[in-house]
This record gives structure tokens, sequence and C-alpha cells, in this order.
């Protein structure tokens, strides 16, 4: 039911905003859609138009696009912060890993993964000697 009413609300909203654009163009280009209801229309309701047009470009408009920035930077923000944190948190958990692939851990686990990646660092070890 809320939305029916909402919905209804900006129809209505958006049916007096085109009539109020097409006031305005019309007066822009000096045209009229009957000659008696311009000659009716002429005075307040153009300047107040208009008026209503200013404020609402200047000042909702804006806000509206200060807005918008402000939730697009605080989020690209808050996505970054996050992938930083997970990148680290992947670092810290994989770095034994990487050490061991690499020779610089202590490797302690049994098996002949371990014996293999022990003779691995044992090469480079030697190999850092003789340079």
């Amino acid at each position: 039911m809320i939305v029916i009413i909402t919905l209804f609300y900006l129809s209505l909203a958006t049916i007096i905003g085109m009539v109020s654009w097409k006031l305005i163009t019309l007066r822009n280009l000096k045209l009229s859609l009957v000659e008696g209801v311009e000659k009716e229309l002429h005075g307040k309701l153009y300047d107040t138009i208009h008026n209503a047009w200013y404020v609402f470009r200047v000042v909702v408009l804006a806000r509206i696009r200060k807005f918008a920035l402000a939730i697009f930077y605080t989020t690209a923000h808050e996505m970054l912060h996050f992938t930083e944190l997970v990148g680290q948190r992947l670092k810290e958990r994989h770095s034994k890993w990487f050490d061991m692939v690499k020779g610089k851990g202590v490797i302690r686990k049994k098996g002949s993964v371990s014996f293999f990646l022990r003779d691995v660092a044992e090469y480079k070890k030697s190999l850092a000697r003789d340079n």
C-alpha cells in the first residue's frame, strides 16, 4: 500500500513538473497554449516557477550531488580498507608457507615434502655462504 501511494505521489510530482517545464519553455519561446490562459498566468506564476526551479537546481540538486559524492567516496574508502585488511590477513596466514617454499623458515613437519624443503633450504644457505 505504501508503495502504491509513493508511486502515485511521484507520478503526480512528475506531471506537475512536466507542466511547469512546458510553461517555462513556452514562455522562453514567446509562445502560448491559449492566449487567455497565458494572460492570466503571466504574472506571479511564472516568477514563482522560475524561483522554485532556481532554488531546486541550486540548493537541492547541489546538496544531492554533494551527498552522492560523499557516499561514493566513503564506500570506495571502505572497500579499499577492506581489501587491504583481507590482503594482510592472507599474507599473515600464508607467510609461513611462502617462507618454507623460499627456504627462509624452519620446517618442523616430518615427511617427504619437509625433507625436500629442508634440503632446498640447506642448498640456499650453502649458496649464500659461498657468495
